[in-house]
């Protein structure tokens, strides 16, 4: 294993990196892959450093009129197919029992902005619809309650799988005490990226809803006192 400094610091670049990753995997591996699956073409793509600020977008255009069905597929598409790589790495990190340190930082994170843009989008979809959602409910495909709903689910899910993963990574590197103690802290991130999101422009949510975005590390916080900092 590295040093400390070593590993904090691949810590942190790996996590700015992934970030514009999954922002690419949304755009073009979701919403473009269905674009060009139904025979159009991908006019343009912006992937933004300053997402959650600022919003990633990618443009197309159809020769041809588009079935509802179609639009309801290239909608989703971005949702999904983060959806798709973060449990598959999450899966794949859970069942392997030993993983290099430095792949499984850059596996981490893959695994958490892919399940962040994937479930953020379907719980503040739901809350103030925007984007995606507001789209795929304009659709009938989902519904404001559904949407929260859904995503409320697979990040709960992510949540104790990441949390997990995330321990194995840092026991690694520090005591036990220590390593639990880092998870919660890493939780904190929740809040920070909804404060950044609710000072775009671009976003109408309420600062009423900040408060619930403290859930995961106050959760984080009683699960890892009561499996490991109370013994």
């Amino acid at each position: 294993m590295p040093d400390k400094l070593t590993f904090f610091t691949t810590f942190v670049t790996s996590g700015f990196i992934f970030k514009i990753v999954s922002e690419f995997l949304h755009e073009v591996c979701g919403h473009g892959f269905f674009v060009l699956l139904f025979g159009g073409k991908i006019t343009g793509v912006h992937i933004s450093l300053l997402w959650p600020y600022e919003l990633s977008h990618i443009s197309w255009s159809f020769t041809d009129d588009v079935g509802l069905t179609q639009l309801a597929w290239i909608y989703v598409g971005g949702i999904l197919v983060c959806l798709l790589a973060s449990f598959t790495v999450q899966t794949f990190m859970f069942c392997k029992k030993k993983v290099q340190w430095h792949l499984a930082i850059v596996l981490f994170w893959l695994a958490f902005w892919t399940l962040v843009n994937s479930t953020g989008y379907l719980i503040i979809g739901g809350l103030a619809p925007f984007g995606d959602v507001e789209e795929l409910i304009g659709l009938g495909v989902l519904t404001k309650q559904s949407s929260l709903l859904i995503g409320l689910l697979f990040f709960a899910l992510g949540f104790i799988l990441l949390s997990w993963v995330l321990r194995k990574l840092f026991v690694e590197i520090y005591p036990l005490r220590k390593a639990s103690f880092g998870v919660s802290l890493f939780w904190l991130i929740i809040p920070l990226l909804v404060t950044v999101m609710m000072l775009s422009p671009e976003r109408s949510l309420a600062w009423s809803y900040l408060p619930l975005s403290f859930i995961p590390p106050s959760l984080s916080i009683a699960l890892e006192y009561l499996l490991f900092l109370s013994k």
